[in-house]
């Protein structure tokens, strides 16, 4: 399997991801058709992931249309991932919705962005394909934590 079939099959995973938005906007809302505040910052989290994720598998390829150097084009979408990723943590982080589960899972992704600058800078790093990917990664396995837990029905919400 080639790179770029990789990049297109991760791609069509976070499409999938976003796809199930449209069932969490069905089964989700309260009575009232409203939502609580962790849930819609669960739901735009989800989207914002899988929109990240498919976007940053196209990135190297559009790069390399102008730099026409694929390990530099690599290089530069990691050091674009590793940045998007960690501003992204630490916004996350500042939201008052934010549970201490939600930190340790930030915390990862810190520094899955800090191991993108390595690639980035090539610092004796010979694998960028595959750091390139665990960043990608991070992001669909962050939109299925939230789908799971927009659609996880809490214990204290069963009747008998």
């Amino acid at each position: 399997m080639t790179s770029l079939d990789t990049l297109l099959t991760t791609a069509e995973i976070a499409i999938a991801l976003a796809g199930f938005s449209a069932i969490v906007m069905v089964m989700r809302r309260d009575k009232d058709g409203q939502w609580a505040a962790r849930d819609v910052d669960r739901f735009h989290g989800m989207v914002v992931h899988a929109v990240f994720a498919v976007a940053f598998c196209f990135l190297p390829r559009v790069i390399d249309v102008v730099v026409q150097d694929m390990v530099t084009s690599l290089h530069i979408a990691c050091g674009l991932l590793g940045v998007q990723i960690i501003a992204h943590c630490v916004g996350v982080m500042l939201m008052p919705t934010t549970d201490r589960m939600g930190y340790v899972s930030l915390l990862f992704g810190i520094v899955v962005g800090l191991l993108q600058f390595t690639a980035f800078t090539d610092w004796g790093v010979q694998r960028e394909m595959d750091i390139y990917l665990l960043g990608i990664i991070w992001h669909i396995l962050q939109a299925g934590v939230l789908f799971v837990l927009l659609i996880w029905v809490p214990k204290s919400d069963k009747r008998d």
